[in-house]
């Protein structure tokens, strides 16, 4: 999940992950009023994304709803990328915000967060940072390598020597539940006539273990292709 204040870059962030124009960006600060949520291939490894609202104190009543869910958003996001805007590190309104942010985070599991730095592009990118934090430019692109290989980290997967990243724990044990599940959908489908109800029930379960990882489509939705081809034979 993105978090920061307004106009740090979280939607170009977002836009630069993707490789399209998901999130609108403009100079104007609140632009973005609800979350937006993209699913990103990284290595392979599907990461669900979102931006959020810029954080900050508002009269506006839609802009503060937006700030509300991007807190409770950020509460339940499995890693935070807290951005920064480096050409503004060191303004007294800009820092003042920063600290009231960070302690608002305090309840926030460190290792959850990711501090990112953007606008390395600018003249400010000069600027030390924190033991662990990333210096990137949503808008040029450098740092995003690094970036995308540290999100990969922070989700639980690590690399090899081969470069390939692999799943941990419980990724491993969901790909295994779906094979036994599919393997039993097998042996049901095999039967003459096979129990269609025995075969949705196998399949629903290998989808559950599937879409621990992935939750990229429903139930119904596998269902719905599986038996739209599927044939009864004699």
């Amino acid at each position: 999940m993105l978090a920061g204040q307004p106009n740090v870059g979280k939607s170009s962030l977002l836009n630069a992950l993707a490789g399209a124009e998901l999130a609108i960006v403009t100079p104007i600060p609140g632009t973005t009023r609800d979350k937006i949520s993209q699913t990103l291939q990284i290595e392979g490894v599907p990461l669900h994304v979102s931006d959020t609202a810029g954080l900050r104190e508002t009269d506006d009543e839609v802009e503060r709803i937006g700030v509300q869910r991007s807190w409770e958003a950020i509460h339940d996001a499995d890693v935070l990328l807290f951005l920064h805007d480096l050409t503004r590190l060191g303004q007294a309104d800009y820092e003042a915000e920063d600290q009231t942010i960070r302690a608002r985070l305090a309840g926030v599991d460190p290792a959850r967060i990711l501090q990112v730095y953007n606008k390395a592009d600018a003249d400010a990118a000069s600027e030390s940072l924190p033991e662990g934090a990333l210096r990137l430019s949503a808008r040029t692109g450098a740092g995003l390598a690094e970036l995308r290989r540290a999100l990969l980290e922070h989700a639980g997967w690590h690399a090899v020597p081969e470069g390939l990243f692999i799943a941990r724990e419980r990724h491993v044990q969901a790909l295994r539940r779906t094979r036994e599940h599919l393997e039993l959908a097998h042996e049901v489908a095999s039967q003459c006539p096979p129990a269609l109800d025995l075969l949705a029930e196998e399949l629903r379960l290998a989808h559950d273990a599937l879409g621990e990882i992935t939750g990229a489509f429903s139930a119904d939705e596998l269902l719905g292709v599986i038996f739209s081809s599927f044939c009864i034979g004699k």
